[in-house]
Parts: structure tokens; sequence; C-alpha cells
């Protein structure tokens, strides 16, 4: 397993939420001082009883403006966000499939348009993805999306390797799952702003967000402690996987 990829994500993930713990407590500070935080949790009341009143439509529009910050990188904490406005399984579904068809976009991109540069740019690691493909096939690029590894390296180089389409396509799909399932569930621990307004900081404490922060710590290093282990399966085949043409 390529360990370029997925350099100690269990400590990145614990500085994303040691980030977002310190702007959720500025974010609080600055309200409690300087909004009135009432006034908030009369619009976001307003808000939510609008998306309960148009489900059809608030999806729709929820999911092009997440497939639209899904193309760019470095949007994280977005999984949150949705989990936290639309409940588990909207939220789940949007974050899945708009990651999916954001990495396909880019995978197309990668293979039609811009295979050479892409060739050029990350030759050692094209190599290294080719040569794990020949052994481990799909479940190489399985593991590499449970680990979650950076979408902007995975997914260009992943479309000039020999991978097939639709094997990116189910690994992709799949092996996001788990961690955007984890990261939602994170957003609906997260109290609304009228129960922060009536019950304060200390509101944000709740056993259901503990146990999903530290579900999102430990996935990656569960995931890793695997592949240490026991290592990904070897696909036995009598070629190498042939570059998908169409």
């Amino acid at each position: 397993m390529n360990t370029h990829l997925t350099t100690r994500p269990g400590k990145r993930k614990l500085l994303v939420f040691a980030i977002a713990a310190i702007l959720l407590t500025a974010l609080a500070w600055y309200v409690k001082n300087y909004v009135s935080l009432e006034e908030l949790a009369d619009q976001e009341s307003r808000f939510r009883a609008y998306i309960s009143l148009n489900p059809w439509h608030s999806f729709a529009v929820g999911f092009g403006i997440y497939l639209g910050l899904a193309l760019v990188p470095g949007t994280g904490g977005k999984a949150i966000v949705y989990g936290w406005l639309f409940g588990f399984w909207q939220a789940v579904t949007i974050v899945s499939v708009g990651l999916t068809l954001a990495a396909m976009a880019i995978f197309s991109l990668s293979r039609y348009l811009f295979r050479e540069s892409i060739e050029c740019r990350y030759t050692i690691f094209l190599s290294l993805m080719n040569k794990h493909l020949e052994k481990e096939g799909a479940f190489y690029l399985l593991t590499l999306r449970m680990l979650h590894a950076p979408f902007s390296i995975v997914n260009p180089v992943s479309g000039a390797s020999r991978v097939r389409t639709w094997t990116f396509f189910w690994t992709t799909a799949v092996g996001l799952l788990p961690a955007n399932a984890i990261w939602v569930y994170v957003g609906i621990g997260l109290p609304s702003l009228r129960e922060l307004a009536e019950s304060g900081p200390g509101s944000f404490i709740s056993l259901q967000l503990i146990v999903a922060l530290v579900a999102c710590a430990a996935l990656p290093l569960l995931i890793r402690w695997l592949v240490s282990h026991f290592g990904i399966p070897a696909t036995h085949r009598g070629s190498s996987p042939r570059r998908d043409q169409t």
C-alpha cells in the first residue's frame, strides 16, 4: 500500500477537529457578544421550515450547491454542514452522490483531455498506481477511497491510469460511503442555533458528537492497521488490466 497518499490521516483529522472546535468556540463568543442569537435562531427556524415544506426543491438546490463545491479543492467540512441542515439520509445521499459525480468528472477530464499533462506531472505515482492495480486490482483503489486519500491526486491520476471507468466509479461510491456517513453524523450531533441560544456553548458537548468525532479519527487508523497486518487482497489475472478507452 502506497503511504504517500495517506500520510498521517488520523493526525490530519484530529487537526481538523481542533480547528473546528476553535472556530466554533470563537463563533459562539462572537455571536454572544455582537450578534443577537435569538434573531439568528429565528432565521434558522424559518430556513428549516422551508426545507421541511419544500423537500424536493431544497434537496435539488442543496445537491447542486454541493456538487459545485465538490469540484473545488480544499472545500472540506461540507458533509457536516449538510448533516446539520438536512438530516442523516438526505445528507448522506447528497454527499455520496455529489462526491462520486465530481470524482467522475475529474476522472473523465483527466482521461480524455489532460492525460498527457497528468502523466508528466505525476509520473512516479502513476507508475506506482498501475503497479498496484495490476497486483491488487480494484481493492487498491477501494482502500485509497476508504482512507479518503487526497481527491486532488487520486481522481486525475486514476484517469490517466489503466483502471476501468466502471471500477473507478463503484470503488469511489462504495469506498467513500463509510466516512461520508460518519461526517454527516457529526453534523447531526451539532446543536441548532435555538438549542445554542437556550443552553449556551455547553450544548456542543454531547455523547453523540463525541462518538462521531472518535469514529472519524479511528476509521482511517483502523483501515491502515488492517492493511498493514493483512495487506490488500491480490487479484490474480492472466494479463495486466487494459487501458479503458470507453
